[in-house]
């Protein structure tokens, strides 16, 4: 399915963005608002003796950028096969699992960020189960081989 390589750079896209876009709304005493994801790698630079917290941030988004660089290869390469396809579907039920834990964890509070990250991890897994049902293959490959032997 040509379409399927595009589900995968989209959703992966969009989990990037979603690094960006606010994660929750928090209503403290002295704080009303909303914080996204780069704001609190940016406020975790200036804390002391949390490094740790940065990794575990920036592993949340980690199945969003495997998509979109999946997604890329598919599309410059022009096809989109069932190892693609299977690593889509494993890093999208991957990362449909980290937005579901995070937006069950947020109870209620969650913002669009966590919304996105939840349409990418869905946008992998059905790219990827879509890709193992009907891979896409290449020019070449889509030919007859009796074709492509007469052609050289």
């Amino acid at each position: 399915m040509k379409a399927t390589k595009f589900i995968v750079l989209g959703g992966g896209i969009l989990g990037i963005l979603a690094f960006f876009l606010p994660m929750v709304s928090v209503q403290r005493a002295d704080f009303s608002g909303t914080v996204s994801a780069f704001q609190i790698m940016k406020g975790l630079d200036e804390a002391a003796g949390v490094d740790g917290l940065k990794g575990i941030t920036m592993a949340f988004f980690g199945p969003a950028i495997l998509l979109a660089l999946i997604g890329a290869m598919g599309v410059a390469r022009k096809k989109f096969g069932r190892v693609a396809g299977a690593f889509s579907l494993i890093f999208g039920l991957i990362g449909l699992g980290i937005g579901s834990l995070l937006t069950s964890a947020a109870e209620g509070d969650s913002g669009i960020g966590l919304t996105l990250l939840l349409v990418t991890g869905a946008a992998g897994a059905v790219g990827g189960v879509l890709a193992l049902i009907k891979p896409e293959r290449g020019e070449v490959a889509a030919q007859s081989p009796r074709l492509v032997a007469a052609a050289a």
